[in-house]
């Protein structure tokens, strides 16, 4: 380990003194570049807040020192194993493996803090085992699997997803199961990560066995004054100023982002800002782009999504006038040129 190493740790175990407190801790479920780290800042805006930023990414450094995960594996239905994931989660919450504590310099960090939200992107099978034997309430986070596609460079658990026997057993139908097994190993960037999202949100959205809440990307960027109140509520928080100006601001990860996206967050009209951010795919995709992800979200029978709309399905939408807060319908997405 570096002397750089070495600083960055003590530094982590000396910033902060956990007393957990009467309200659960919160864990967010997510799929990778979901909005997940812009939702985690969401929720730690509020008072006594800690957060715990993807505690089982395998490609931290600071998860690879705790020495429990050789690999994503490890962490799939096959291999995982429920105690050693519930021991580690209530290790963290009890404040061992402290080089794991955000970083002192991120804006809003706390000294004192009695309720934690750990930000998880894994281990969908065991959502319910997690809040049960943790003592926490679950929000699930969803965005439309175009962006989050676009937004990614690698899937590093869609082999293990495509080769899976739990998730065999679920999908069920063998036709269905060969197409989605050669789209996920042959088929473009695009559609890869389609069906990786699809692998992802499988369980959640098929068999949900959970009560936690359910809230859309989407929903909270376009109508986020009704969204603070609806979080409030479910998750028992009482800043709404403090939520209201980080559901203004734009995550610490902004930088992974598009110029273009970096450069819309300053614009002045927030309708248009807010519309940009969840239609700006619509201009990097075609229209037989968005039929693929449609037609591959019907292989897993999900219908959260289709790739034509930017909204999820109404289910999944807590608010009534969030679909009016879209500017009118641009026009269509291209097709190929030949």
């Amino acid at each position: 380990m570096t002397v750089r190493d070495r600083v960055k740790y003590a530094l982590k175990a000396w910033s902060n003194i956990h007393r957990q407190g009467p309200d659960k801790n919160i864990f967010l479920f997510a799929t990778p570049r979901g909005g997940s780290t812009w939702m985690m800042e969401i929720i730690s805006s509020q008072p006594g807040m800690k957060y715990y930023d993807e505690p089982f990414n395998l490609r931290r450094d600071n998860v690879a020192r705790t020495g429990l995960f050789p690999d994503y594996r490890s962490l799939m239905p096959e291999r995982a194993a429920p105690a050693q994931i519930v021991e580690y989660l209530n290790a963290l919450a009890a404040g061992q493996y402290r080089f794991m504590n955000p970083p002192p310099y991120r804006p809003g960090h706390r000294f004192f803090t009695n309720r934690i939200v750990f930000k998880i992107h894994e281990l969908e099978h065991l959502i319910q085992q997690i809040a049960t034997e943790c003592n926490g309430q679950v929000v699930y986070l969803l965005r439309h699997p175009i962006p989050t596609t676009l937004s990614r460079r690698v899937f590093p658990r869609l082999e293990l997803f495509l080769e899976s026997s739990h998730y065999a057993r679920l999908i069920g139908d063998p036709k269905r199961l060969d197409e989605i097994r050669r789209l996920g190993t042959t088929g473009t960037h695009l559609q890869k990560g389609t069906v990786s999202w699809c692998f992802e949100n499988m369980e959640p959205l098929t068999a949900p066995d959970f009560g936690g809440l359910f809230v859309a990307y989407e929903e909270l960027t376009l109508n986020p004054v009704k969204s603070c109140d609806l979080l409030l509520d479910r998750l028992q928080f009482s800043d709404r100023e403090a939520m209201l100006r980080a559901l203004n601001r734009a995550a610490a990860n902004i930088k992974m982002s598009s110029a273009e996206t970096q450069q819309m967050m300053n614009h002045p009209d927030e309708r248009r800002r807010r519309d940009y951010l969840v239609t700006k795919w619509r201009s990097k995709v075609t229209a037989a782009d968005q039929r693929d992800v449609t037609a591959i979200m019907q292989l897993f029978e999900l219908d959260a999504y289709r790739g034509d709309s930017p909204l999820p399905h109404a289910r999944y939408l807590h608010l009534n006038d969030t679909a009016d807060c879209l500017l009118p319908t641009a026009s269509p997405a291209p097709e190929p040129s030949h």
